[in-house]
Parts: C-alpha cells; structure tokens; sequence
C-alpha cells in the first residue's frame, strides 16, 4: 500500500481509504468486523466514518479494529447529520428504520442540526461509540452555507482540538457546497473531502480555486451507474491519477474486492 500526506497536515495516510456509508448493509457483525480486518490487513489505514451511517454502526463497528493499536489508523467521522430518531446499537433496529423509510421517509432521512450544543455530544459521543479518545479529522458533513455561523464553528473546533478531542478539520460533502469556504480560503476548508467522477469530474471545481484533491469518493459508484463497462480497478487506476495528492475513498460488501482493489496500489 502506498501512504501519502495530506496537505495542510502531518497525516500519513493510505492512498485509499474505506468508506463505511454501506458497511451496515451486513446484516451480521461479524460479516462488517471481518470486511474491515481484511481492509486493514491489505494495508488500508484510513477509515472514514459518521454517526449517520448505520445510524453510529458503522463507529462502533470501527472500535473493535481501533484496539489494534490506535496509531495504527486514522480515523475521520462527522458533524451535523444525524440519525433520525437516534443512535442504535445492533443491525435489527437499523434495518427496521430503513425498511420503514421506503414508506415514511423521514424514518431515515438524517435530521440536520447546527447547533454547536449538538455538535459536541455527537463529537462525544462518536468518541465513546469508536472507544478512542480523539479524532484525527472531524468533517462539517454536507455543510450548508446559508445554515452555519462559520466563525462559531471555527471557534468550536479550535477549542475541541486544544482539549485533545481531535487533530484536525475540514468539510465533506459536493463540491458546489463548499465553494464558498474554498474560493475564501477559510479556516474550516484546511481539509476538503468531496465527490468526485471520472465521467463528471465535480472535483474540478475544488481544482479551480487553487487546491489539490485531499479525500475524493465516489468513482466507483458512479461508474457503476454509468455506461462504462470498465472492471472496478481499472476505474480505481484512473481515479488515483486524478488524485494525486490525497486518499481516494472506496466501499465494497465483498471481501474478494478488497484485495482487487488495493492491488491497484500494492
């Protein structure tokens, strides 16, 4: 596996990166407990993470590979969409919410808050879910611009970093939602993760304002929506030579797909 540092930081990272948006999509925890092993053992050091995916499954599924050492990873989560109705702690709970959703859509659509009282008891609480006791990148998840006072926040985040409660910060989310903060060099823009495409390339409009890619996603999913019949690590391939200079975030089910896909950076 090849590791590279990310700008504006002393973080060492894994060129890619496990996504865990769909990691509660295993009904078993010992199905998502073995996919992320395998993911660790090809090398992949970087998980990224929210207590919105699996409505905070996903953090506390990533405790159990963080006691392998935590200097051994890095780990990013997020603020500012939540799960609806709460956090649960076992796959029954998450399953019935989704499958409610498919007729009551706000049984799963994430409640969105900016509330800086809400943001750090989900700051604590994603440290208590991932058992660590700091963060090394806390993202703005989906930041709208027209709903956050950027200077509060910023003072928020100063505060939790010199308590030791994480090491840096960023935005993740489209692009055109953190055009604002890019374009003025903003403190909270230090870390930027955002989709991107080879077909669409929305990551160039970070591009355009001077930066390089940081944390880009979304490459195979949208080829797998796309017309192209490119296997997944030929798609990979390109995308790391899109992303040069940070970590490309991939999500997969299948164990067989890990070792493919890291091969393309063994």
């Amino acid at each position: 596996m090849q590791f590279i540092q990310i700008e504006n930081t002393d973080l060492n990272v894994s060129r890619l990166g496990f996504g865990t948006a769909s990691l509660h999509h295993l009904y078993r925890k010992g199905q998502r407990l073995r996919l992320l092993d395998a993911a660790f053992s090809v090398g992949i050091t970087h998980f990224d993470t929210s207590p919105y995916y699996g409505y905070g499954l996903a953090e506390s599924d990533l405790r159990l590979l963080i006691r392998r050492g935590r200097d051994a990873v890095t780990i990013a989560t997020k603020i500012g969409l939540y799960a609806p109705g709460g956090a649960m702690h076992g796959s029954l709970g998450v399953w019935l919410r989704k499958a409610g959703g498919k007729f009551y859509r706000g049984l799963s659509l994430p409640v969105v808050n900016w509330n800086i009282r809400m943001a750090e008891r989900s700051l604590n609480a994603s440290l208590k879910r991932l058992g660590t006791n700091y963060i090394d990148i806390l993202f703005l998840h989906e930041p709208d611009p027209i709903l956050i006072d950027s200077e509060e926040f910023l003072t928020w985040l100063e505060g939790e970093r010199i308590k030791g409660k994480i090491r840096y910060w960023g935005l993740a989310g489209m692009p055109h939602l953190l055009e604002g903060w890019v374009s003025e060099r903003h403190p909270l823009a230090a870390i930027i993760q955002t989709k991107d495409s080879l077909d669409w390339k929305e990551a160039d409009l970070v591009l355009s304002k001077g930066r390089r890619l940081q944390f880009t996603y979304g490459y195979l999913s949208s080829a797998s929506r796309g017309a192209t019949t490119e296997p997944a690590d030929m798609v990979l391939g390109k995308a790391l030579k899109r992303n040069t200079d940070g970590t490309v975030l991939v999500s997969t089910r299948r164990l067989e797909h890990i070792e493919q896909l890291t091969g393309v950076v063994s």
